[in-house]
């Protein structure tokens, strides 16, 4: 991706000699963001070049310039969340006529002047563009480390229907900055940045969520640990015990929280992450951190109950869960993965990893440095799919969680990468694997 020479957002003014020194005009107006929340900035610099003179903008993006002898004027704003795209500078004339007050409105350039003064060209409504800085665990600028999106798209020519992997890559300024052009708008994606000797972040889950978004990365210097402690608890305050931290990406950096709660990751390397708190029983967590210090202290987490779905009836007078209807309807659809259902498992007896390898010539457990655990093929290679427990994304999870969620297990179901549905979509080209416990 070509960029462009990185400037301040600021607009350049000049200011003539008035017509009169004895008038005096008022310049009055509104600082609009049409770039990401289409209202009103607060905090924001405003200045007049020429004349010398500063303001900050008040609640509803307002600011006042009064005294001012008639002339042309040129605003100048200051948005530093600018500086990464490279703009050209922006320009708003006025001119001040007398005492009277002028009003004028002052904003960000549109997302299509920005996509294509960025990319080059401008993006569909369902892209993004995603800025940020790079930053080592010193908190000093990430100079040509690689930043790196990737993300599933589904294809559709003619009849077929196929998923591909998509990316977005740029290499970071020596300011630190970076620009990622076309990452999914609404739809999650993960994020690497990589530096020399491998020296990187760890993968972090991104979801844009706006037409211009941004994510600050730390990358960990070589050697630098990070300490992380917490305490899981309650909407009441009460601790959660046995609940699982870990790291997303590498379930062999995991803990549990013991009788009061507390929990502690010793030996983390110091770089964004993100962990994933979870229990049986509530909606899992996912914080990310971006570490400068060798200790943080989250304080208490607290996790949310999972919400329980309340039986529905079928016309037949058959109750079932809303999780079972979905259950039915996608394998009644042929949705291209392997069902298996409540009165299979009851024939399986006790439900294990082992066993449920055996539904389905996909997937077998192979013994690895954390136990034997559920791997998929992938080509003549086996992989490590992706979890959701009760329709909540859990990314991987450990042997003992693993059979701990089969063993109470209603019904499960094993998709390929070419064939999840969207929400169970794996974002590494592995496959998903969905337990429902009620």
């Amino acid at each position: 991706m070509r960029r462009l020479p990185l400037i301040a957002a600021l607009v350049i003014l000049s200011a003539f000699l008035p017509e009169s020194l004895g008038a005096q005009a008022t310049l009055r107006g509104v600082l609009i963001d049409s770039l990401r929340s289409g209202g009103p900035v607060e905090g924001a610099s405003v200045v007049l070049m020429g004349a010398n003179r500063r303001a900050t903008t008040e609640r509803g993006g307002r600011f006042e310039f009064s005294d001012l002898a008639p002339g042309q004027y040129t605003v100048a704003y200051w948005a530093p969340w600018l500086d990464s795209l490279g703009l050209p500078a922006l320009q708003r004339q006025v001119e001040l006529r007398g005492s009277r007050t002028e009003t004028i409105t002052l904003s960000t350039p549109s997302p299509a002047t920005v996509q294509r003064a960025v990319c080059g060209d401008v993006l569909s409504d369902e892209q993004s563009i995603l800025i940020g800085e790079v930053r080592d665990s010193d908190g000093n600028p990430g100079a040509g480390v690689g930043v790196f999106a990737r993300w599933l798209e589904t294809v559709i020519q003619g009849r077929e229907v196929a998923q591909g992997t998509m990316a977005a890559a740029d290499t970071a300024t020596a300011a630190g900055s970076y620009v990622l052009c076309g990452v999914p708008l609404n739809d999650e994606f993960t994020l690497r940045a990589v530096g020399a000797r491998g020296v990187g972040s760890g993968e972090l889950l991104v979801k844009a969520g706006a037409s211009i978004a941004r994510r600050d990365i730390v990358v960990g210097a070589a050697g630098a640990t990070l300490r992380v402690t917490g305490r899981v608890v309650r909407e009441n305050g009460e601790p959660i015990i046995g609940a699982t931290v870990l790291v997303a990406g590498d379930s062999s950096q995991s803990v549990r929280s013991d009788s009061s709660g507390r929990f502690a990751l010793p030996t983390m390397a110091r770089r964004s992450s993100q962990l994933i708190v979870r229990s049986l029983g509530y909606v899992p967590l996912v914080r990310s951190i971006d570490p400068f210090d060798a200790q943080l202290d989250l304080d208490d987490v607290q996790l949310e109950p999972a919400p329980r779905e309340l039986a529905t009836v079928t016309i037949t007078g058959e109750a079932m869960t809303a999780s079972q209807a979905q259950f039915e309807a996608r394998r009644e659809r042929a949705a291209g993965g392997v069902f298996v259902d409540e009165a299979r498992l009851k024939e399986l007896g006790v439900v294990s990893s082992v066993n449920i390898a055996t539904t389905n010539p996909r997937v077998a457990v192979q013994n690895t440095r954390n136990g034997p655990m559920l791997m998929m093929r992938r080509g003549s290679e086996f992989c490590r799919p992706r979890f959701f427990i009760d329709g909540y994304d859990f990314r991987d999870i450990t042997a003992d969680e693993e059979n701990s969620f089969l063993r109470v297990a209603k019904r499960v179901e094993m998709y390929t990468a070419n064939n999840a549905p969207s929400q169970f979509n794996d974002f590494n080209g592995c496959g998903a694997i969905v337990i429902w416990t009620y």
